[in-house]
């Protein structure tokens, strides 16, 4: 593969602007099509779409800002920024995976299975969120 330019400042916000919207609208589809087939907890507040959209924005927007910083300074920014992300998502994983061993030292109570599709969400955003930066960043130049 050849090796990939910087990305201009526009084309890093744009690119990410459009993967965050991506990532919540596919985060929002997950949890209506998740409703529709699986009983999920009423009051395990994670379950709601404020705190899907919420916490997929503050996230997604954390990996625009990591986007930027990586494409100032690495000569081939998708290549180590898809490094970054897969371990980014791997490690997010760590506090679904400790609230389904243990939900009852978890704030937000819920039962273990409730942690574990908390992982869909995860699964859902990252492919959204990456795939979109990557599809976009290379079409603008990257």
């Amino acid at each position: 593969m050849a090796e990939q330019q910087r990305l201009s400042n526009s084309s890093v916000l744009r690119a990410g602007a459009i993967a965050v919207v991506v990532a919540v609208l596919a985060n929002i589809l997950a949890r209506f099509l998740l409703g529709l087939v699986v009983p999920l907890t009423p009051d395990f507040q994670p379950f709601s779409y404020g705190a899907i959209v919420f916490f997929t924005v503050l996230f997604t927007v954390a990996g625009v800002v990591v986007f930027w910083v990586v494409s100032r300074f690495v000569s081939n920014p998708l290549r180590v920024y898809n490094i970054v992300g897969v371990v980014a998502f791997f490690l997010s994983l760590a506090p679904n995976l400790a609230g389904a061993a243990n939900p009852s030292a978890m704030p937000m109570g819920g039962k273990g299975s409730d942690y574990l599709l908390l992982i869909l969400f995860h699964i859902v955003a990252a492919v959204a969120f990456l795939g979109t930066l990557n599809r976009l960043s290379r079409a603008q130049g990257a």
